[in-house]
């Protein structure tokens, strides 16, 4: 048993250091304004008033997309980004606008990212929406749990 478990352990830490080392050479690969685009699309994946969206169906038609929808204070959509997975990657597409000096700038970028990132991307999207959904479920028992137990105090008082 405990040569089992030195076994996994041994083949976690090989495994994480292969990954560690590929990223970090990915890393160095990545253009200016692809790090950039990563950047904003973290940054509004981990932006709590964010909404992350995701594709119900994977088909070969519609393909597997994730999308974040950012509002401004005027309930205005201000960035939407789609996450999509191509043939040879993936593809980040940031559509919004910025308001800069009182004026209004729009701006369309699609930027194409390998495999290795846009599955990081992906993993962080969901991760994201798996806290998020759970911290949501969380809060929706704590409230059945009150209202049951007024029904129990209830049906032992009658």
């Amino acid at each position: 048993m405990i040569e089992k478990i030195k076994r996994w352990f041994y083949y976690r830490l090989a495994r994480l250091s292969v990954k560690a080392k590929q990223a970090k050479n990915e890393k160095d690969r990545l253009t200016n304004i692809q790090k950039k685009i990563i950047e904003i699309t973290l940054a509004l994946i981990n932006n709590k008033d964010s909404d992350l969206l995701i594709n119900p169906m994977m088909d070969h038609l519609v393909g597997e997309k994730y999308y974040v929808k950012k509002f401004d204070a005027d309930d205005n959509v201000e960035k939407f980004i789609t996450i999509s997975r191509i043939s040879n990657g993936f593809s980040i597409e940031l559509i919004g606008h910025e308001i800069i000096e009182g004026e209004k700038h729009n701006y369309h970028f699609d930027i194409w990212f390998s495999e290795n990132y846009g599955y990081f991307i992906v993993e962080k999207f969901k991760r994201n929406l798996k806290r998020r959904r759970d911290k949501m479920e969380a809060e929706i028992r704590k409230d059945d749990e009150k209202t049951l137990e007024l029904i129990l105090k209830k049906s032992k008082n009658s």
